[in-house]
C-alpha cells in the first residue's frame, strides 16, 4: 500500500471487516467514494469524519488519530531528532 496514510488506512479496512463500503456508507453518511480513498491512504479523514467512523467501528477517536499521527512521525532516528528538536524550539509559539 503506497499511501500517505498506510496505518490508518489498515485499521479501517480491518475495522470494517466484512462489512461492505456500501454498508459503511449507510450507517456513517459518508460517501462511499471517500470512504474508499481513506481505506487506500490517499485522502485523510477530516477530525469530523474520524469521530462518525470511529463511533460506527465502535473504537474512540483518539485509537484513529493516534494511528494519523504515527504515520507522520519519521521512522528513522536522524529525522525523529530533528523534529524532536523543532517541536522543543518551537514550543513557545504552540498554543
Amino acid at each position: 500500500m503506497d499511501s500517505v496514510n498506510t496505518r490508518l488506512a489498515e485499521k479501517l479496512i480491518a475495522l470494517r471487516g466484512e462489512r461492505s463500503l456500501n454498508q459503511i456508507e449507510k450507517i456513517s453518511g459518508i460517501p462511499r467514494s471517500m470512504l474508499q480513498r481513506y481505506e487506500q491512504g490517499i485522502r485523510i479523514p477530516e477530525n469530523k469524519n474520524l469521530e462518525v467512523l470511529a463511533r460506527c467501528y465502535e473504537v474512540t477517536f483518539k485509537e484513529l488519530k493516534m494511528l494519523y499521527f504515527e504515520d507522520l512521525y519519521p521512522r528513522n532516528s536522524l529525522d525523529r531528532s530533528i523534529l524532536e528538536e523543532w517541536i522543543l524550539m518551537n514550543q513557545e509559539q504552540m498554543p
